[in-house]
Parts: structure tokens; sequence; C-alpha cells
């Protein structure tokens, strides 16, 4: 019986998509290393398979935000400070740089995405090892960034909401915090309430959202931008 079900599981994961197989580590940062250590080099050509398209969203979302902004819209793209948070291979950077972001760093949890996205020469500075559950001061002092970008980590499986913490403490006042979020994990996560609470306490100020974009084929994600309120 139980070689049976190691042979139908086996079945199962191979029927899965890389994409699909990351959605399965329930926030075990150990797991998550090991399997995108292993799947780095490949990482690029999976997800441009089902059509990703959310570096390019969330990149455009960034731009339209940066024209509104009293405090943003006067600076030229190549002065502003940008952290790209879960960097991965660099596919956010590599867009940033194409739209004249100059100042970009990145992090992410993998030592193997991190040199992936170092081959984009897109960043100023690449962190490896970085878990944004928890701070991580040492290396990102409070207020460090104009905008804080995150792309594709908000999912089954990888940063729980409250990362969200993070994102805003490395986040200068009247910068922006932009992320998205695939929509069921949104939903199950509880993101709404959240965000409403820092909405209530004066830490954040709701600066614009995409709902229900494309994202990869035949999912759906929300695209949400907040500005910091200075304290």
């Amino acid at each position: 019986m139980a070689s049976a079900y190691g042979s139908a599981r086996k079945n199962i994961e191979e029927q899965l998509t890389s994409v699909d197989q990351a959605l399965c580590f329930d926030h075990d940062c150990q797991q998550l290393q090991h399997y995108y250590e292993k799947w780095s080099a490949d990482y690029d050509k999976d997800v441009l398979q089902q059509s990703y398209c959310g570096p390019t969203t969330i990149v455009r979302l960034f731009e339209l935000l940066i024209a509104a902004s009293e405090h943003l819209a006067c600076q030229d793209y190549s002065s502003l400070h940008v952290m790209d948070a879960c960097c991965g291979t660099g596919l956010v950077g590599a867009e940033l740089a194409r739209q004249g972001f100059g100042h970009v760093d990145g992090c992410d949890l993998s030592p193997a995405m991190v040199r992936e996205a170092q081959k984009t020469a897109a960043y100023e500075a690449l962190h490896a090892g970085i878990d944004l559950t928890i701070a991580n001061a040492s290396l990102f002092p409070d207020h460090l960034y104009d905008a804080t970008l995150c792309c594709g980590a908000f999912i089954e499986g990888h940063l729980p909401a409250r990362a969200l913490d993070e994102l805003i403490r490395i986040t200068a006042p009247h910068g922006l915090v932009i992320f998205s979020t695939r929509r069921t994990f949104y939903e199950k996560e509880g993101f709404a309430d959240l965000l409403d609470q820092w909405v209530a306490n004066g830490e954040l100020r709701p600066a614009g959202a995409i709902m229900d974009a494309s994202y990869l084929d035949g999912v759906a994600a929300h695209y949400l931008a907040y500005s910091v309120c200075p304290h």
C-alpha cells in the first residue's frame, strides 16, 4: 500500500509544472530555498511559458503612481531608490532598468536565484538569504527606499501577509509599497482586513490598485499599492 501511494504521489508531482510545485511548501523557508536552488536555472523559461506578466504589470503601475505622486513625480526615475523584494532571477529589476530606474537593490531567500539576478546587471546591490518574515535592520535601515516592490512572492507556500511589515519598515515616508498577490491567496490570508487596519491606524494610505488582472495563464492577481504615512 505504501509503495502504491508513493508511486501515485510521484506521478501527480510529475504532472505538476514547476510553478505549481512551488506552491506546496507552507512557508517553510528551508524547503523553499532548496527548491529554488534547483529551479533557478530554468525559472525564467518555465514562468514565461505560462505567460507570466507580473513584472511588467507591477512596473507599469509603479510608473503611473509616480506620475500621480506629489512627492515622487518631481524626481527622475534614475534618482529614485527602489527595493525589489524577493527579486528572484531579476525579472522585475530588468524591467525597471528598461524604464530608466538606476538605483535598484534586490533581495531574495535563494542565493541561486540572486546569482541569476546578477546576470541582468540591473541592480546596484543584491542580498541573498533574506527572510522577509523577520526584521533585517542590520542590512536595511528604516525608511531606506523611495519604493519597495514585491512581485510573485505573496502566493501559497511563500510569503505570508505579515511580511508586509518589513516592506513598510524599509520604505520612506510618502514612499510606495507595491505588491502582487494571487487572488486566491489574497482572500485566504485576509489581506483586506490587515491592510484596512494599517490604513485605520494611519500607517498606510491607499495609492492605487489593479484588481483581478493577468498574472499567469489561467491565474488572476491583484496588484496593490500603498503610500507610507509619515509619523
